[in-house]
């Protein structure tokens, strides 16, 4: 490197460093990473899964042990004394109530088996996995919000620039019609044309810095950025829009929403499991330690009792728990019926979504042809008028084209960007790693 160049090098670099400095530089990446890190919506989210991460120890808690101590006083009005008739009896207590007893009891119960163990580990599992899409599904929302607010501040300020660069060429076309005005070779009519069409620019321009403020503000709240940013054009997102099956097939087993649905539903027939199971008889081992402070020949201090204890439920509150399973069986129908009905939309919204992505990409390629069209025609026309071949007229309506077209391409150009993103929310791989199915690449 020459010391020319190095220089020239160095002068660039400071040059970026104090733009930088001034208003930093936000990519796409940047909004997104850091909208992940402090959008509330996935704060929530993370709270919900710590919450659902105890959903499964109810399983394991209704075969744990359970421990209590029992403390209790007792204050009789007279006592219970039995005749001894005079006789002392060795170890026999005549007194069966004291007037002020103390009592300790120990109860240690040990289920041994209940039917609705099962029916609450599939409660626990399914409440994991719900909690889990949720937060996926949480997350790629936020993901598509940022990119929505991203290229709509990009779209914005391109239109805003397209603006200005017709407020160029009008002022150009003004010039140069009051230059032939002057000569005596055109028509007032040329001018107002002319001056039509720079008014024409400053409300697109002040409509394109309204829009500009209000996508900025939107992607500052999203990412939870600081005033005074700018972006920057990221690299074109890459999905083979060959065919859609990949997609709805993607969608099938990735999707956040359908997977949230499958797991709700696994919960409800986990419920119902459960409820099913409280039907069932239950099986216990039950041990009781008795300390007192005053004993009788019925209650004796240091007692113990140990029981094995079967319960068969029969009829309880006229049959509720038979309700309860009604009920919740009629719940789990419902919910089968919702997730196939989700389950088709869903195929419906992924292929609605392909089309819109395939149509925005071919309209953009179209948009683009159109602006080299109408650049060329607009020079062309610009250098017949100035050689007296062409009316201002021509040229005028062949900037108002050339306009029009720049507006459309711009906001085909996004649109389509958007459309992409969009797309691979609804086949569940938006912010998924590299080489998923249907990813971006």
């Amino acid at each position: 490197m020459t010391p020319r160049l190095r220089v020239l090098v160095t002068v660039l670099g400071l040059f970026a460093t104090m733009r930088a400095g001034a208003e930093p530089v936000v990519t796409l990446e940047d909004a997104s990473a850091r909208a992940l890190t402090t959008h509330e919506r996935l704060r929530a989210a993370d709270a919900e899964r710590d919450r659902a991460a105890v959903a499964p120890w109810r399983a394991v808690s209704a075969l744990s042990p359970s421990v209590r101590e029992i403390g209790s006083y007792t204050r009789e009005k007279d006592q219970i004394v039995f005749p001894t008739g005079g006789i002392a009896v060795p170890g026999f207590n005549p007194v069966v109530l004291a007037q002020d007893v103390l009592r300790s009891t120990l109860e240690v119960g040990q289920p041994l088996y209940t039917h609705q163990f099962w029916g609450l580990r599939d409660i626990g599992a399914a409440e994991v996995r719900r909690s889990d899409d949720a937060y996926r599904a949480a997350r790629q929302d936020v993901l598509l919000a940022v990119a929505a607010a991203y290229y709509d501040t990009l779209r914005a300020q391109t239109l805003a620039d397209v603006a200005r660069e017709t407020q160029h060429l009008a002022d150009t076309e003004i010039d140069h019609a009051e230059a032939r005005l002057k000569a005596g070779s055109a028509v007032r009519s040329e001018v107002l044309r002319a001056q039509s069409e720079r008014a024409r620019a400053d409300q697109r321009l002040a409509e394109a810095e309204g829009q500009t403020e209000t996508s900025h503000d939107l992607l500052r709240r999203l990412a939870g950025l600081e005033p005074g940013f700018v972006v920057t054009d990221p690299p074109p997102r890459r999905l083979d829009l060959a065919a859609a099956d990949p997609f709805v097939a993607s969608a099938a087993t990735r999707n956040p929403d359908l997977q949230q649905r499958e797991a709700a539903l696994a919960a409800a027939r986990g419920e119902e499991r459960r409820r099913v199971g409280a039907l069932l008889p239950t099986l216990g081992v039950q041990f009781d330690y008795q300390n007192l402070n005053h004993e009788s020949f019925a209650d004796q201090n240091a007692f113990w009792t140990l029981m094995v204890r079967a319960q068969v439920p029969l009829v309880e509150g006229g049959g509720t728990r038979f309700l309860d399973v009604a009920e919740q069986r009629a719940v789990v129908e419902r919910l089968e019926a919702e997730v196939a009905g989700f389950r088709r939309d869903l195929e419906v919204d992924v292929r609605r979504a392909w089309v819109t992505a395939r149509t925005l990409d071919a309209q953009r390629a179209a948009a683009e042809k159109e602006v080299a069209f109408a650049t060329e025609t607009y020079h062309m026309l610009s250098d017949q008028y100035a050689a007296g071949t062409a009316t201002n007229l021509d040229v005028v309506s062949a900037l108002t084209t050339l306009d029009t077209a720049r507006a459309t391409a711009t906001t085909l150009r996004y649109a389509h960007a958007v459309a992409l993103v969009q797309l691979e929310r609804v086949a569940g791989t938006l912010g998924e790693p590299v080489g998923a199915p249907g990813a971006a690449r």
